[in-house]
């Protein structure tokens, strides 16, 4: 089985949402039930069974779609960010689909998750090498085993496929984009989407075009039922948690991240957010201690927890002083589909520690 799709667009009136912007996309590390290099002693157990969890947002059959009648025109808000400006841009476009895409390549890791789900396999025909590698994806051994998997310079690849159509997102090469216009293969541009919210209105467009909105909206309502019981069994704080991601280089996301959104999910205030950051900024380790987080998240394979344990400028820090330091696999940091559930699930379990 596999999922995934792609498409075409023509741009109408624009508008500009005054907000800043930031998708936090981080290399990952994904290779379940193990957690890489820096295992933690005893992982916490999570909220929702994962395995169960994953599989429910893996394959999702809803109501059959009705047939259509072909050509379409389909309206939709495009959102993008705007890097010159720091802002979430949106504009109206329409997109005329000739006819029922069978032939579909999705060229983004979230696209491809979001279609492995509400998409018939057979109508997916390659995929993004970053779909197939465990760094970046969770379905990356179901992806390698169906293929065929193209890299980012394989352009000729995607043409020579003859797919009815190819879905990019925002961050897609634009290169690789221009050269399948100049083609005539049809691409639909997806843009912008980084939080759990955007992510429901991306899986319901995604199933407008392909002809599948039933299992679309099956997805988006398993998404918002399991959200619910993940919240249903999340201990009762007197005061939330201040959970604080630490990056490489002392980058700290903000409002504008899907870190940002998971910790919205789980009940925990993202320090980062809190302390007035829009995207991502860098700070030194005596801001750090001013900040003076709850808990702290690294990314897993870096030796980050190791050296702000040793630091002598935060030996006062309660989450030095606790240990309430913890790795993180960056797939779950990286979601950008459904699967951001997982994600939530995981942080929660890391977070509460002791409370499932």
């Amino acid at each position: 089985m596999t999922r995934k799709a792609f498409f075409t667009f023509s741009r109408n009136k624009g508008r500009v949402v005054k907000l800043s912007a930031f998708i936090f996309v981080i290399v990952a590390f994904f290779a379940a039930p193990l957690w890489g290099t820096n295992s933690e002693s005893a992982w916490p157990k999570n909220p929702l069974e994962e395995k169960t969890l994953r599989a429910e947002l893996s394959l999702v059959r809803g109501s059959p779609s009705a047939d259509k009648a072909y050509p379409q025109t389909i309206h939709y808000l495009h959102e993008f960010i705007d890097f010159r400006n720091d802002e979430l841009a949106q504009e109206e476009r329409t997109f005329i689909l000739k006819k029922k895409p069978v032939r579909i390549i999705p060229h983004a890791v979230g696209i491809t998750e979001i279609l492995w789900a509400i998409c018939p396999g057979e109508r997916l025909i390659a995929f993004n090498e970053l779909a197939a590698d465990p760094k970046f994806s969770f379905l990356a051994r179901e992806v390698k085993k169906q293929g065929p998997i193209f890299n980012a310079q394989q352009v000729e690849c995607v043409i020579g496929a003859k797919p009815d159509l190819v879905f990019t997102v925002f961050y897609s090469d634009p290169a690789f984009k221009e050269k399948l216009k100049q083609a005539n293969v049809p691409l639909f541009d997806l843009g912008y989407f980084g939080t759990i919210e955007s992510i429901k209105k991306q899986i319901l467009l995604v199933g407008r075009i392909i002809g599948e909105e039933g299992n679309a909206e099956a997805l988006v309502k398993i998404i918002d039922t399991r959200l619910i019981d993940l919240k249903t069994k999340l201990p009762k704080t007197v005061k939330p948690l201040r959970v604080l991601y630490y990056d490489k280089g002392g980058y700290i996301p903000g409002r504008f991240s899907n870190f940002n959104s998971l910790c919205e999910m789980i009940g925990v205030i993202n320090v980062g957010a809190e302390q007035g950051i829009k995207s991502l900024k860098q700070i030194d380790f005596e801001t750090l201690l001013s900040w003076d987080p709850d808990i702290i998240i690294v990314p897993q394979g870096s030796s980050l927890k190791e050296q702000l344990l040793q630091s002598p400028v935060l030996a006062t820090m309660r989450a030095i002083k606790k240990e309430d330091i913890h790795y993180l696999p960056h797939v779950y940091l990286a979601g950008e589909s459904q699967f951001m559930l997982l994600s939530a699930n995981l942080l929660a379990g890391i977070v509460y520690n002791d409370a499932f």
